[in-house]
């Protein structure tokens, strides 16, 4: 679809998914949690966005047009706003009528402001055995840095990032985007559909806690933390790391690896630099020179030829036109009912070659607030006293807000 299709559609395959008739309550905030629930609402949870009526922080955070940022949009996706104020006096009765008709909570508040909003799991899952509540915490709930704020890049420095990204001789590196929030949001959204498979088979929810510094290290472990597992090696060998290579070509950049032997010998075959079927240091040396006499795309074609792993170094501008990309379906242009026309990933897991589910643009502030409220059996004077108590936004405060 491009971006001259009908104005308020983000491209759509099936109207339902294999979450359709889940109802998830999403008190989350910046990105680990929303991106989780994104995921669980692409695949056709019904997910309702709690809001304060200022709106979510992130809807303010980087490059936005009428309101809304990219950020914001790009993991809010497939999901009903309700802007509610969680410190008003009427509003527990609000929270209550959301959870008792709810399959799945989640919050990523510190412990404390949790247990005074009223939606910690002590609160929530007192009698709703079925009630699945999910808590997000930065560095855990013990220990000297629980309660503290927690964020991407202070979790990777903590969890080792830095260093490993670090070249010889020079200072810690962080990955320039949030990649344990991330990380952390798939964690989220495998283990609320474990979950809820378990309650299929014993009719009973649960509390799940999920630390994110916990899902940094476990994440780095497998490759990251290679050296560091076995505490008497017999041998140390250099990390695998050391085999990623970015290497100038006459027009641009292109990544390699070469892992296995058979791949060395195949990256020198390529290159005619075949009298050795290992790649040493002289060799890769020689192999730089002349991947700079030749095109990016030359190269690429040549390396592909060979077997070897390889693939151009794309600039962010560009990703979106490379052939595989294309022919993936990985990024659809349409029209955003605010943002106007955009580009966005779409949900990278299919099932039976097609979108889980129905994909709907990220709404405004309190766009559901009477769709939502109308559905949890508010009246419309019982609404209307809500938005004269300052319980949920009116029409109008979710305009400014939207308009910010």
């Amino acid at each position: 679809m491009t971006a001259e299709a009908d104005a308020s559609e983000v491209p759509r395959d099936s109207p339902r998914g294999p979450l359709n008739g889940v109802r998830i309550v999403d008190f989350t905030e910046n990105m680990s949690g929303p991106l989780a629930t994104m995921i669980l609402g692409d695949q056709g949870a019904d997910v309702i966005k709690v809001e304060p009526p200022s709106g979510d922080a992130l809807r303010a955070v980087g490059t936005y047009a009428n309101g809304m940022a990219a950020f914001f949009a790009n993991i809010n996706r497939s999901k009903r706003s309700l802007a509610l104020n969680l410190k008003a006096d009427k509003a527990p009765g609000v929270v209550a009528a959301l959870v008792d008709q709810a399959d799945v909570v989640l919050h990523n508040f510190r412990p404390v402001a949790a247990s005074k909003l009223g939606i910690d799991a002590r609160s929530l899952c007192s009698g709703r055995p079925r009630l699945i509540h999910v808590t997000i915490v930065g560095f855990g709930t013990d220990g000297p840095y629980s309660g503290r704020p927690a964020y991407d890049h202070v979790l990777q420095a903590l969890a080792g990032y830095g260093d490993l990204q670090r070249g010889k001789n020079e200072p810690p590196v962080l990955v320039r985007q949030g990649i344990v929030d991330k990380i952390t949001a798939y964690h989220v959204a495998q283990a609320v559909t474990a979950a809820l498979y378990e309650r299929a088979q014993t009719g009973r929810g649960q509390a799940i806690e999920i630390c994110m510094l916990d899902v940094a290290i476990a994440a780095m472990w497998p490759d990251g933390m290679m050296n560091h597992t076995i505490l008497e090696p017999e041998k140390i060998r250099p990390p695998v790391s050391h085999s990623f290579r970015v290497i100038s070509t006459k027009d641009g950049f292109i990544a390699f690896v070469v892992v296995t032997a058979r791949q060395q010998e195949h990256f020198l075959q390529a290159l005619g630099l075949g009298e050795s079927k290992l790649l040493t240091a002289e060799l890769l040396r020689k192999a730089t020179d002349l991947i700079a006499t030749h095109s990016t795309q030359d190269i690429v074609d040549l390396l592909a030829r060979h077997d070897v792993p390889v693939a151009p170094v794309l600039s962010l501008d560009r990703l979106h036109e490379h052939e595989q990309v294309r022919a993936n379906g990985s990024i659809d242009e349409f029209r955003h009912p605010h943002l106007g026309p955009i580009r966005q990933a779409n949900p990278a897991v299919r099932f039976a070659d097609r979108r889980a589910s129905e994909l709907r643009p990220a709404p405004s502030v309190g766009e559901h607030n009477h769709e939502v409220l109308t559905e949890l059996g508010f009246g419309q004077g019982a609404i209307e006293e809500l938005v004269v108590s300052g319980v949920v936004a009116s029409e109008r405060e979710s305009d400014k807000a939207s308009s910010r």
